[in-house]
Order: structure tokens, then sequence, then C-alpha cells
């Protein structure tokens, strides 16, 4: 399929810039679209409705930063600790505003682990964007599923 104006600024927008840093993207080299059909997969395999998925995202991250960088349990074994960060940080799909920065570091006692942030959240619930892979803040729909301990 040829790449539209729109595609090619959309991927201009999730590649690394002075405000996402390393981008949205990581070292993955697909389009965005097999990116969320990818992970669309993954979720539809796994069983686990993606609405489900965030929303469990969502309980841990506000849980966190209510505890205002203490550590909380998230299950046995996994805990979640926020920090802060000043500033701002614009969506790169269009007309989605700006969020705040932050970070929730989700963490297992087996070494593994991922980041929650408020775009990040907005991009799995408003495009269905968990990022490409290796990138920072990429959320792999499998692995947050298992250190949450849903189906």
């Amino acid at each position: 399929m040829k790449e539209t104006p729109e595609d090619k600024s959309l991927e201009d927008r999730l590649g690394a810039s002075k405000f996402s840093g390393e981008g949205f993207l990581g070292s993955d080299h697909r389009p965005v679209d097999e990116i969320v059909a990818d992970d669309r997969r993954t979720l539809a395999r796994l069983g686990l409705p993606q609405e489900r998925l965030l929303a469990a995202l969502r309980g841990v991250f506000d849980q966190a930063r209510a505890e205002l960088g203490g550590d909380v349990a998230v299950r046995p074994g996994v805990t979640a600790v926020a920090h802060e960060s000043m500033g701002r940080i614009p969506s790169p799909f269009r007309g989605d505003g700006v969020f705040e920065k932050g970070e929730v570091v989700v963490s297992a006692a087996s070494g593994e682990s991922f980041i929650l942030t408020s775009l990040g959240l907005a991009l799995i619930e408003k495009h269905s964007f968990f990022q490409g892979r290796g990138a920072r803040y990429r959320i792999d729909p499998a692995r947050a599923a298992a250190l949450l301990g849903l189906p």
C-alpha cells in the first residue's frame, strides 16, 4: 500500500524530536498501522479486550501517582512507583493535545518492567498504539498483561 502524505507526516512526528527524545517508534521500522494491527492480534490471542488492559494500566498509574513516589504493591512480586517530571509533551497525533510528563515504572521481582505515562495511556485509548518495539515507553500488551496478572 502506498504511503500517503498524512502517513508520512505522522511517522515524522512519531520519530525522535526535541519533544519526544527517542520518539515513539524505537527500533521498529514497520508502518504505524502494522504495529497497531500486531498489538491487536496479541490482545485477541490473549482473549483480553484492550479496554480491560487499559483500565488495569490506568489503575496502576493512578494508584502509584497518588502515593507520591512511594512503592505500590500491584500484586505479589510486582510494584509500581511514580517519578514526577516538570513540563508537558504534545501527542504525535494531531488534535490530541499535550500531556503531563512524569512516569510510573512497573517492575517485577524477575527484573521485567515497563513504563506508563499519561501520553502513553492516551495513545492506547485513542489510537490502539502501544508504541514501537524498542521505544522506551512501549507497553507490550502481552508482557503488561502478564505482569498485571491478567489472563
